[in-house]
Parts: C-alpha cells; structure tokens; sequence
C-alpha cells in the first residue's frame, strides 16, 4: 500500500511554548540586596545594574508625570553598611543620577527610589526635609545627617510624604 501525497497528514495538538516570566520588581530588590550586602566586587554585577536600571525607569516616569519644582527624594542603598537617604533637590533626576554614580563606585548599589510631589516654596521644602530628618533620626542611628543606618525605606518614604504635605503652602481654595 502506498500513500497518496493528497492525503492529508495528522493533526497534532497544539502546545504553545511558555512565555518567559520577566521577574518581579521585589524579586530582583531582595536579589540585588543579597549581592550588594554580601560585599559585591566592581564593576557591580549585571543584576545589580539592571536592578538599578528599573529603579530608575520607574523614578523617570513618576517625575514625568508629576510635574517640577523643589522635591524630597528618598534612596535605599545597599552595600557594606545599609542605610536610607533622604535628600531635597529642584532637579531630582540629576541629583539621584549623581548619587548612583557615586556609591556605584563605593560598592554601594540603589535598591530603592521615591520623590514626593513637588512644592512650589523654598521655605516649606526646607522645613519639610528637616522634619523628615528629625522624624526618622528619633528611630535609626544617622550616619549623615541624610543618611540612616539599616533604616526601612517605607519609613523614610512615609516621613518625607507626611513632613511634605504637613509643610506645603496652602490655597484659600484648598
């Protein structure tokens, strides 16, 4: 018996291929986190620097789309000795930029970023950063006065929003 090229072939099923899972923003956090306090050599390694690179794409997008002005900025850094940083600058992105590069070649590495909404008022993001820095030195040991050691970055964050909203200038109309 031979078989006719007509003749139509079996079907098999269909099995799509897995998609590849990108991993989470908390899995390469606690990942770059391992590798930083377990003393990296430089360069950093690339999942340190990509770690870094989402970091900063994400702090790109919030500070396109909320605007200008005087911020607080809140870091998380890891490396040899943990600490947060809380910062106020009028060019947030250049400012932080600045600091990656620096305690890139401290073997430091950013794990974390915030900056607040903006404030229009000199005055008031003074004061602001200063509440933050009191607020949080009642809790964690200062290094800098910005600079805390082994503190929880979602503290820091919620001290530089709280001390922002507590000292921005208000309308009649608010």
């Amino acid at each position: 018996m031979t078989t006719s090229p007509l003749l139509p072939l079996p079907v098999l099923p269909f099995t799509p291929l897995p998609v590849p899972v990108s991993p989470s923003f908390e899995e390469t956090k606690k990942e770059a986190r391992a590798i930083l306090l377990a003393g990296a050599e430089l360069p950093l390694p690339a999942a340190v620097q990509r770690h870094q690179e989402r970091v900063l794409d994400g702090l790109y997008n919030a500070l396109a789309s909320t605007g200008e002005g005087q911020r607080l900025y809140v870091l998380e850094k890891a490396g040899p000795i943990p600490r947060v940083k809380i910062g106020r600058s009028n060019d947030p992105w250049k400012r932080i930029r600045h600091h990656v590069s620096e305690m890139n070649s401290h073997q430091y590495g950013l794990i974390d970023a915030h900056v607040t909404d903006p404030v229009d008022d000199r005055l008031s993001i003074s004061r602001a950063e200063v509440a933050a820095h009191v607020g949080m030195g009642r809790r964690y040991q200062r290094i800098t006065r910005e600079e805390f050691r082994d503190a929880d970055f979602v503290i820091a964050t919620m001290w530089a929003y709280v001390s922002v909203q507590r000292h921005q200038p208000h309308t009649d109309d608010e």
